[in-house]
Protein backbone atom coordinates (compact mmCIF):
# COMPACT_ATOMS: atom_id res chain seq x y z
CA UNK A 1 0.00 0.00 0.00
CA UNK A 2 1.34 3.75 -0.60
CA UNK A 3 2.58 5.64 2.46
CA UNK A 4 -0.19 6.88 5.25
CA UNK A 5 0.46 10.40 4.92
CA UNK A 6 -0.26 12.78 7.82
CA UNK A 7 -3.17 14.10 8.90
CA UNK A 8 -4.81 10.98 9.18
CA UNK A 9 -8.51 10.30 6.99
CA UNK A 10 -9.92 8.76 10.31
CA UNK A 11 -12.83 11.65 10.77
CA UNK A 12 -9.43 14.40 10.42
CA UNK A 13 -11.00 17.64 11.12
CA UNK A 14 -10.42 21.60 10.11
CA UNK A 15 -10.12 24.77 12.19
CA UNK A 16 -13.92 25.26 11.49
CA UNK A 17 -14.42 21.75 12.98
CA UNK A 18 -15.46 20.68 9.36
CA UNK A 19 -15.57 17.09 8.57
CA UNK A 20 -12.33 16.30 6.01
CA UNK A 21 -12.24 13.51 3.63
CA UNK A 22 -9.09 12.71 1.87
CA UNK A 23 -8.10 9.72 -0.28
CA UNK A 24 -4.91 8.07 -1.89
CA UNK A 25 -5.38 7.95 -5.77
CA UNK A 26 -1.58 6.68 -7.12
CA UNK A 27 0.39 8.93 -6.24
CA UNK A 28 -1.36 12.09 -5.40
CA UNK A 29 -3.94 12.47 -1.87
CA UNK A 30 -7.37 13.62 -3.15
CA UNK A 31 -9.43 16.04 -0.65
CA UNK A 32 -12.82 15.34 -2.00
CA UNK A 33 -14.54 17.34 0.53
CA UNK A 34 -16.34 19.52 -1.32
CA UNK A 35 -17.54 17.00 -3.77
CA UNK A 36 -18.78 15.12 -1.03
CA UNK A 37 -22.44 16.26 -1.44
CA UNK A 38 -22.80 16.08 -4.87
CA UNK A 39 -21.69 12.58 -5.03
CA UNK A 40 -24.04 9.79 -6.31
CA UNK A 41 -24.10 7.33 -3.08
CA UNK A 42 -23.83 10.27 -0.20
CA UNK A 43 -21.96 10.99 2.48
CA UNK A 44 -22.39 7.54 4.04
CA UNK A 45 -20.47 5.83 1.79
CA UNK A 46 -17.21 8.13 2.31
CA UNK A 47 -18.08 7.85 6.47
CA UNK A 48 -17.65 4.30 5.64
CA UNK A 49 -14.62 4.25 3.22
CA UNK A 50 -12.43 6.82 5.36
CA UNK A 51 -12.27 4.03 8.33
CA UNK A 52 -11.53 1.37 5.64
CA UNK A 53 -9.19 2.65 3.07
CA UNK A 54 -7.15 5.61 2.36
CA UNK A 55 -5.36 4.24 -1.04
CA UNK A 56 -8.60 3.36 -2.87
CA UNK A 57 -7.41 3.65 -6.24
CA UNK A 58 -8.33 -0.20 -7.63
CA UNK A 59 -11.33 0.45 -5.59
CA UNK A 60 -12.22 3.36 -7.76
CA UNK A 61 -10.74 2.30 -10.79
CA UNK A 62 -13.05 -1.20 -10.95
CA UNK A 63 -16.37 0.72 -10.96
CA UNK A 64 -15.82 4.34 -12.02
CA UNK A 65 -16.14 5.97 -15.60
CA UNK A 66 -14.08 8.02 -17.37
CA UNK A 67 -15.69 11.29 -16.55
CA UNK A 68 -15.43 10.17 -12.56
CA UNK A 69 -11.84 10.04 -12.51
CA UNK A 70 -11.98 13.56 -14.21
CA UNK A 71 -14.08 14.92 -11.57
CA UNK A 72 -11.33 13.21 -9.05
CA UNK A 73 -8.41 15.06 -10.49
CA UNK A 74 -10.20 18.13 -10.59
CA UNK A 75 -10.32 17.98 -6.72
CA UNK A 76 -7.44 19.68 -4.60
CA UNK A 77 -4.55 17.78 -4.07
CA UNK A 78 -2.50 17.73 -0.97
CA UNK A 79 0.44 15.92 -1.30
CA UNK A 80 1.79 14.97 -4.85
CA UNK A 81 4.64 13.00 -3.65
CA UNK A 82 3.73 9.85 -2.64
CA UNK A 83 4.93 6.32 -3.98
CA UNK A 84 2.64 4.20 -6.34
CA UNK A 85 1.76 1.03 -4.25
CA UNK A 86 3.05 -1.91 -5.90
CA UNK A 87 -0.54 -3.41 -6.07
CA UNK A 88 -1.38 -0.63 -7.81
CA UNK A 89 0.69 -1.44 -10.51
CA UNK A 90 -0.10 -4.91 -10.54
CA UNK A 91 -3.62 -4.24 -11.23
CA UNK A 92 -2.48 -1.51 -14.28
CA UNK A 93 -0.39 -4.11 -15.82
CA UNK A 94 -3.50 -6.57 -15.68
CA UNK A 95 -5.79 -4.39 -16.70
CA UNK A 96 -3.96 -3.32 -19.85
CA UNK A 97 -4.67 -7.06 -20.41
CA UNK A 98 -8.17 -6.95 -20.82
CA UNK A 99 -8.95 -3.35 -21.22
CA UNK A 100 -10.03 -3.60 -24.74
CA UNK A 101 -12.99 -6.84 -23.59
CA UNK A 102 -14.59 -3.46 -21.33
CA UNK A 103 -16.82 -2.43 -24.72
CA UNK A 104 -19.80 -3.79 -25.23
CA UNK A 105 -20.66 -6.26 -28.25
CA UNK A 106 -23.98 -4.47 -29.87
CA UNK A 107 -25.04 -7.86 -31.70
CA UNK A 108 -24.77 -9.67 -28.51
CA UNK A 109 -26.61 -6.96 -26.65
CA UNK A 110 -29.22 -6.27 -29.35
CA UNK A 111 -30.08 -9.89 -29.52
CA UNK A 112 -30.46 -10.38 -25.94
CA UNK A 113 -33.00 -7.19 -25.47
CA UNK A 114 -34.78 -8.52 -28.50
CA UNK A 115 -34.63 -12.19 -26.73
CA UNK A 116 -35.75 -11.12 -23.77
CA UNK A 117 -38.68 -9.20 -24.73
CA UNK A 118 -39.88 -11.85 -26.76
CA UNK A 119 -39.58 -13.83 -23.71
CA UNK A 120 -41.11 -11.55 -21.36
CA UNK A 121 -44.07 -11.57 -24.14
CA UNK A 122 -44.63 -15.11 -24.19
CA UNK A 123 -44.34 -15.58 -21.00
CA UNK A 124 -47.69 -13.09 -20.35
CA UNK A 125 -49.38 -14.72 -23.00
CA UNK A 126 -48.99 -18.32 -23.09
CA UNK A 127 -50.70 -21.24 -21.37
CA UNK A 128 -48.95 -22.08 -17.56
CA UNK A 129 -46.91 -24.92 -18.57
CA UNK A 130 -45.19 -22.48 -21.25
CA UNK A 131 -45.85 -19.55 -19.26
CA UNK A 132 -44.13 -20.63 -15.91
CA UNK A 133 -40.57 -22.00 -17.42
CA UNK A 134 -40.15 -18.91 -19.64
CA UNK A 135 -40.90 -16.16 -17.12
CA UNK A 136 -38.22 -17.57 -15.24
CA UNK A 137 -35.98 -18.19 -17.85
CA UNK A 138 -36.60 -14.48 -18.95
CA UNK A 139 -36.52 -13.28 -15.39
CA UNK A 140 -33.45 -15.14 -14.57
CA UNK A 141 -31.26 -13.43 -18.09
CA UNK A 142 -32.90 -10.58 -17.41
CA UNK A 143 -31.57 -10.17 -14.28
CA UNK A 144 -28.16 -11.08 -15.22
CA UNK A 145 -27.92 -8.67 -18.25
CA UNK A 146 -29.27 -5.47 -15.86
CA UNK A 147 -26.40 -6.63 -13.37
CA UNK A 148 -23.65 -6.34 -16.47
CA UNK A 149 -25.50 -3.52 -18.38
CA UNK A 150 -25.53 -1.37 -14.85
CA UNK A 151 -21.93 -2.15 -14.45
CA UNK A 152 -20.65 -0.85 -17.71
CA UNK A 153 -19.44 2.78 -18.42
CA UNK A 154 -19.98 2.87 -22.18
CA UNK A 155 -21.90 6.22 -21.79
CA UNK A 156 -24.94 4.68 -24.41
CA UNK A 157 -25.33 0.87 -22.81
CA UNK A 158 -25.08 2.71 -19.05
CA UNK A 159 -28.37 4.99 -20.25
CA UNK A 160 -30.15 2.00 -21.81
CA UNK A 161 -29.61 0.06 -18.47
CA UNK A 162 -32.21 2.24 -17.25
CA UNK A 163 -35.40 1.22 -19.56
CA UNK A 164 -34.16 -2.24 -18.99
CA UNK A 165 -36.49 -2.19 -15.87
CA UNK A 166 -39.34 -2.72 -18.07
CA UNK A 167 -37.94 -6.01 -18.53
CA UNK A 168 -36.71 -7.42 -14.94
CA UNK A 169 -38.27 -5.00 -13.02
CA UNK A 170 -35.43 -3.80 -10.75
CA UNK A 171 -34.42 0.01 -10.46
CA UNK A 172 -31.11 1.41 -11.70
CA UNK A 173 -30.76 3.41 -8.64
CA UNK A 174 -31.63 1.40 -6.18
CA UNK A 175 -28.94 -1.50 -6.93
CA UNK A 176 -26.51 0.98 -8.08
CA UNK A 177 -26.42 2.32 -4.35
CA UNK A 178 -26.66 -1.30 -2.88
CA UNK A 179 -24.55 -3.15 -5.15
CA UNK A 180 -21.80 -1.15 -5.41
CA UNK A 181 -20.99 -1.09 -1.91
CA UNK A 182 -21.08 -4.79 -1.96
CA UNK A 183 -17.95 -4.35 -4.47
CA UNK A 184 -16.25 -1.90 -2.44
CA UNK A 185 -16.87 -3.60 0.99
CA UNK A 186 -16.71 -7.03 -0.02
CA UNK A 187 -17.51 -9.76 2.57
CA UNK A 188 -16.69 -6.53 5.57
CA UNK A 189 -19.44 -7.42 8.21
CA UNK A 190 -21.56 -4.55 8.90
CA UNK A 191 -21.08 -2.48 5.55
CA UNK A 192 -21.52 -5.53 2.50
CA UNK A 193 -25.47 -5.82 2.83
CA UNK A 194 -24.90 -9.03 0.22
CA UNK A 195 -23.73 -11.30 2.68
CA UNK A 196 -24.13 -12.81 6.03
CA UNK A 197 -28.05 -13.09 5.87
CA UNK A 198 -29.88 -16.18 7.77
CA UNK A 199 -32.27 -17.20 5.41
CA UNK A 200 -33.42 -20.54 5.12
CA UNK A 201 -33.00 -22.54 1.94
CA UNK A 202 -37.04 -22.55 1.27
CA UNK A 203 -36.53 -18.47 1.43
CA UNK A 204 -34.05 -18.08 -1.67
CA UNK A 205 -37.36 -18.38 -4.03
CA UNK A 206 -38.33 -14.73 -2.50
CA UNK A 207 -35.73 -12.92 -3.81
CA UNK A 208 -36.70 -11.09 -6.90
CA UNK A 209 -39.76 -10.46 -5.51
CA UNK A 210 -37.75 -8.74 -2.65
CA UNK A 211 -35.91 -6.66 -5.20
CA UNK A 212 -38.37 -5.52 -7.25
CA UNK A 213 -40.36 -4.74 -4.14
CA UNK A 214 -37.41 -2.69 -2.90
CA UNK A 215 -37.07 -1.27 -6.04
CA UNK A 216 -40.59 0.25 -5.69
CA UNK A 217 -39.69 1.57 -2.33
CA UNK A 218 -36.68 3.06 -3.67
CA UNK A 219 -37.61 4.46 -6.48
CA UNK A 220 -41.32 5.77 -6.02
CA UNK A 221 -40.04 9.64 -6.39
CA UNK A 222 -37.43 8.84 -9.00
CA UNK A 223 -37.70 8.21 -13.22
CA UNK A 224 -37.07 4.24 -12.49
CA UNK A 225 -40.73 4.04 -11.17
CA UNK A 226 -42.25 4.49 -14.59
CA UNK A 227 -40.44 1.43 -16.34
CA UNK A 228 -40.91 -0.48 -13.33
CA UNK A 229 -44.81 0.27 -13.34
CA UNK A 230 -44.55 -0.80 -17.12
CA UNK A 231 -43.22 -3.95 -16.09
CA UNK A 232 -45.91 -4.71 -13.59
CA UNK A 233 -48.73 -3.67 -16.47
CA UNK A 234 -46.83 -5.87 -18.79
CA UNK A 235 -46.55 -9.26 -15.96
CA UNK A 236 -49.87 -8.63 -14.69
CA UNK A 237 -51.57 -9.58 -17.92
CA UNK A 238 -50.55 -13.07 -16.84
CA UNK A 239 -52.40 -15.01 -14.05
CA UNK A 240 -50.61 -13.98 -10.93
CA UNK A 241 -50.63 -17.22 -9.17
CA UNK A 242 -48.81 -18.06 -12.63
CA UNK A 243 -46.08 -14.66 -12.70
CA UNK A 244 -45.45 -16.01 -8.68
CA UNK A 245 -44.50 -18.99 -8.91
CA UNK A 246 -42.53 -18.09 -11.98
CA UNK A 247 -40.72 -15.60 -10.02
CA UNK A 248 -40.19 -17.76 -7.15
CA UNK A 249 -37.95 -20.75 -9.27
CA UNK A 250 -36.03 -17.79 -11.26
CA UNK A 251 -35.76 -16.51 -7.33
CA UNK A 252 -34.14 -19.34 -6.14
CA UNK A 253 -32.01 -20.66 -8.67
CA UNK A 254 -29.80 -17.46 -8.81
CA UNK A 255 -29.81 -17.35 -4.70
CA UNK A 256 -28.02 -20.39 -5.10
CA UNK A 257 -25.61 -18.81 -7.43
CA UNK A 258 -25.16 -15.90 -5.30
CA UNK A 259 -24.70 -16.88 -2.16
CA UNK A 260 -22.36 -19.18 -3.02
CA UNK A 261 -20.19 -16.87 -4.52
CA UNK A 262 -19.27 -15.16 -1.20
CA UNK A 263 -21.08 -16.79 2.02
CA UNK A 264 -18.12 -19.29 2.75
CA UNK A 265 -15.86 -17.10 1.83
CA UNK A 266 -13.08 -15.49 3.76
CA UNK A 267 -14.91 -12.18 6.30
CA UNK A 268 -13.28 -9.32 6.99
CA UNK A 269 -15.08 -8.56 10.72
CA UNK A 270 -13.29 -5.00 11.82
CA UNK A 271 -11.31 -3.48 9.09
CA UNK A 272 -10.16 -4.79 5.41
CA UNK A 273 -6.42 -4.76 5.69
CA UNK A 274 -5.54 -6.49 2.70
CA UNK A 275 -5.27 -5.16 -0.73
CA UNK A 276 -7.10 -4.75 -3.49
CA UNK A 277 -6.53 -7.55 -5.93
CA UNK A 278 -6.18 -9.93 -2.55
CA UNK A 279 -9.12 -8.37 -1.34
CA UNK A 280 -11.45 -9.65 -3.79
CA UNK A 281 -9.92 -13.12 -4.61
CA UNK A 282 -10.31 -14.12 -0.86
CA UNK A 283 -13.90 -13.13 -0.69
CA UNK A 284 -14.74 -14.57 -3.56
CA UNK A 285 -15.29 -18.05 -5.61
CA UNK A 286 -15.88 -19.16 -8.94
CA UNK A 287 -17.64 -22.27 -9.99
CA UNK A 288 -16.72 -24.71 -12.52
CA UNK A 289 -19.34 -24.16 -15.30
CA UNK A 290 -17.33 -22.17 -18.11
CA UNK A 291 -20.03 -23.61 -21.49
CA UNK A 292 -21.84 -20.96 -23.30
CA UNK A 293 -25.42 -21.79 -21.63
CA UNK A 294 -23.82 -21.99 -18.13
CA UNK A 295 -22.03 -18.57 -18.48
CA UNK A 296 -25.97 -17.20 -20.10
CA UNK A 297 -27.69 -18.98 -17.20
CA UNK A 298 -25.54 -17.64 -14.56
CA UNK A 299 -24.53 -14.35 -15.83
CA UNK A 300 -20.97 -15.05 -16.07
CA UNK A 301 -21.56 -15.47 -12.03
CA UNK A 302 -19.37 -18.79 -12.15
CA UNK A 303 -16.09 -15.95 -12.98
CA UNK A 304 -17.26 -14.10 -9.97
CA UNK A 305 -13.52 -13.09 -8.41
CA UNK A 306 -12.57 -11.66 -12.13
CA UNK A 307 -16.09 -9.88 -12.17
CA UNK A 308 -15.17 -8.50 -8.88
CA UNK A 309 -11.62 -7.16 -10.38
CA UNK A 310 -13.10 -6.04 -13.91
CA UNK A 311 -16.85 -5.33 -13.06
CA UNK A 312 -16.84 -3.48 -16.29
CA UNK A 313 -16.65 -7.01 -18.63
CA UNK A 314 -19.70 -7.58 -20.07
CA UNK A 315 -20.50 -10.81 -18.86
CA UNK A 316 -20.18 -12.56 -21.96
CA UNK A 317 -16.85 -11.51 -22.57
CA UNK A 318 -15.83 -13.02 -18.88
CA UNK A 319 -14.85 -16.71 -20.30
CA UNK A 320 -12.35 -15.19 -22.61
CA UNK A 321 -11.61 -12.37 -20.43
CA UNK A 322 -11.18 -15.00 -17.41
CA UNK A 323 -8.18 -16.98 -19.29
CA UNK A 324 -5.77 -13.57 -19.49
CA UNK A 325 -7.06 -12.32 -15.69
CA UNK A 326 -5.55 -16.02 -14.55
CA UNK A 327 -2.78 -15.86 -16.23
CA UNK A 328 -1.40 -12.40 -15.24
CA UNK A 329 -2.40 -13.40 -11.70
CA UNK A 330 -0.49 -16.27 -11.56
CA UNK A 331 2.84 -14.26 -12.89
CA UNK A 332 1.73 -11.97 -9.12
CA UNK A 333 1.69 -15.47 -6.84
CA UNK A 334 -2.30 -15.35 -7.09
CA UNK A 335 -4.74 -18.10 -7.52
CA UNK A 336 -8.32 -17.90 -7.58
CA UNK A 337 -10.45 -19.91 -5.71
CA UNK A 338 -12.73 -22.64 -8.18
CA UNK A 339 -15.34 -24.74 -5.69
CA UNK A 340 -18.95 -25.75 -5.39
CA UNK A 341 -22.21 -23.96 -5.37
CA UNK A 342 -23.39 -25.19 -2.73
Amino acid sequence: MAPQPEPSNQSSQSVENKEVFRFIYKNREYDVTEYVPKHPAGKSFFDKMKDEKQDFTEYFRCLHSKRALKILKSQKVVNSNLKESEESKQYTHIKKQVKNLFEPDWTIELLLFIGLSLGLYLGVTSEWYIAIPTIALTQIVAGWQGHSTNHNRNPLLYKLSIPYGIIHGFSTDWWQFKHNNHHIFTNRIGKDDDINHQYQMWQYGFLYLKWKFDSFLFSYNKIDIIFIFIHQLIVFQQKIWIYVIAQYIAGFFSACILIGNHEREYKFFNKIDKPFIEHQIITSRNYDWTDWLSNLLMGGMQFQTEHHLFPQIPFYRLPYAAKIINRELNKFGYKIHVGKIL
